[in-house]
This record gives C-alpha cells, sequence and structure tokens, in this order.
C-alpha cells in the first residue's frame, strides 16, 4: 500500500511517499508559516518524483501536533479532504513521536532521547523517548514546559540525555547547560515527512482507525490568547471609566446639595 504522509506542525512542511519497501519520494519547504501555499504542490511534487497518480494511494498520515497552530490546521484539514476525495483512510500521528523517530537511528542505544519543539511564548513542547533497537519507544506524555523547568527536570534525573528538535536548539544556552546532556544538531530539528510515512504506515499496518484525527495544540491559539487579553484589557477600562464618570458625577452633585440644604 502506498501511504502519502503530509507534514506541517513547525515551520518546515513536508510531504513524503511510502510503500512496503520504504520511502519512494520526499520533499521539504522551509517557508516560514505559509504551510497553505506549499503541501498541495508538495503532494503534486512528490507523486510525479515517483511516477504515481494519486489515485494510487492507499492511506493518508498527517502530524496531528503539538505544534504551530496555523501549520497544524492547514495539514490536517488538507489530508482530511484528500482522504475524503480518494475513499481511503487517514490516521494520525504526534509531532514529538515523529521527531524521536527520525532521531532514534543516529542516537545511542538505551539512550533517553527528549523531543522539544519550539511552542513560541516562551515555552516548549516536550516528551520523554527510549532509544531501543535505532526506534524510539516512549516513556512519557506530552507536556508544555518553559525551558528553565525543562532544564530543572532534566538536571534531577541524572542521567544522560539527548535532547532534539528546534526548542531544543532555540533554548540551547539554558537546556545545553545541564551536566550530561546533548543537543542535538540542526539536522534534527524539524519532525521528518519521511518518518511520519514509515510511522503512519506502521500504524496502519497495525490496524489503526483513524475515524478521529484532530489536532492536538496543548495551548489556546495566539488569536484567542490575545483576544482574551484584549478583552480583559477592554473590561478592566470599562470599570474604570465607570467609576471615574462615577467620581465625576458625585463631585458635581455635592455642591447643589449643599445648596439645598
Amino acid at each position: 500500500m502506498i501511504v502519502l504522509a503530509i507534514e506541517s506542525a513547525t515551520e518546515l512542511a513536508g510531504v513524503a511517499l511510502a510503500d512496503d519497501a520504504g520511502v519512494l519520494a520526499t520533499a521539504t519547504v522551509a517557508r516560514g508559516r505559509r504551510h497553505a501555499e506549499s503541501i498541495v504542490p508538495a503532494v503534486d511534487f512528490v507523486c510525479r518524483r515517483a511516477g504515481i497518480a494519486l489515485p494510487d494511494v492507499g492511506a493518508l498520515v498527517v502530524d496531528i501536533g503539538p505544534g504551530l497552530f496555523t501549520g497544524l490546521r492547514v495539514g490536517v484539514g488538507t489530508a482530511k479532504a484528500l482522504a475524503f476525495a480518494l475513499g481511503v483512510p487517514l490516521v494520525g500521528v504526534g509531532s514529538l513521536d515523529v521527531l524521536a523517530h527520525g532521531a532514534a537511528a543516529v542516537a545511542p542505544e538505551g539512550a533517553l532521547l527528549v523531543a522539544v519543539i519550539d511552542a513560541r511564548r516562551a515555552e516548549v513542547f516536550v516528551a520523554r523517548f527510549r532509544v531501543s533497537a535505532a526506534t524510539a519507544r516512549r516513556v512519557g506524555e506530552d507536556e508544555r514546559r518553559t525551558p528553565e523547568v525543562l532544564a530543572d527536570d532534566l538536571a534531577a534525573g541524572g542521567e544522560p540525555v539527548v535532547l532534539v528538535g528546534n526548542g531544543a536548539r532555540r533554548y540551547a544556552a539554558i537546556l545545553g547547560d545541564v551536566p550530561a546532556v546533548t543537543v542535538a544538531g540542526a539536522s534534527l530539528d524539524h519532525p521528518a515527512p519521511q518518518a511520519l510515512a514509515v510511522l503512519g504506515a506502521a500504524r496502519l499496518a497495525a490496524g489503526a482507525d483513524g475515524a478521529e484525527v484532530l489536532p492536538r495544540y496543548l495551548r489556546d491559539a495566539e488569536t484567542r490568547i490575545n483576544w482574551e487579553r484584549r478583552a480583559g484589557r477592554a473590561e478592566a477600562d470599562g470599570r474604570a471609566g465607570r467609576a471615574e464618570a462615577d467620581g465625576r458625577a458625585g463631585r458635581a452633585g455635592a455642591p447643589s446639595e449643599r445648596r439645598g440644604a
């Protein structure tokens, strides 16, 4: 079966095709947050590169996050539309799993591998894995942490750790200062679409049901956060304005009351 993978959790959008023999073609596009302009042309490119017509695709897999709000929304929406149009199954795989799987082949056997994706707003998305036979076995849930709290957690663990992901490199001055912590290079900054394709194919083979494929944000979208902050400020300004108006009214009424006494 041919699997089409769509990766859009970080700034690096990507698409890959794979079958039972392995990866057939892959494409990545580093265009910031312009995922909507990049994914569909990338799908067309990998299909032409592999000599495969889109109707030959037997299943889709998509990165469901956590990651960039807009990127996840575009990626999941595109994957759902294609799966519906082709009448094929769709499964979701977490971004931290994809990142760890891509790094496991180069990490030491038995190492604690921590996938760290930049969450913006001075936070990171984190998950822990144990490397075994060049695969990454999850040993913890997805978390949202500040780099400082993550550094304290790693220091308390007291064992060698390999950090991968753009969040690890962005905060390398904090995380890399922890004893026995190694921060991987730029080649492991982003979840790789080929790793997503391999993981998706494995989950499909295991009978995964993709009926409820939804993005996992782990945090409200920045637009909602900003709206709530503006709403809070507006409410506070309104209360202050009413209090000031009441005060002016009270001061204006006081002299007339004295004259009428």
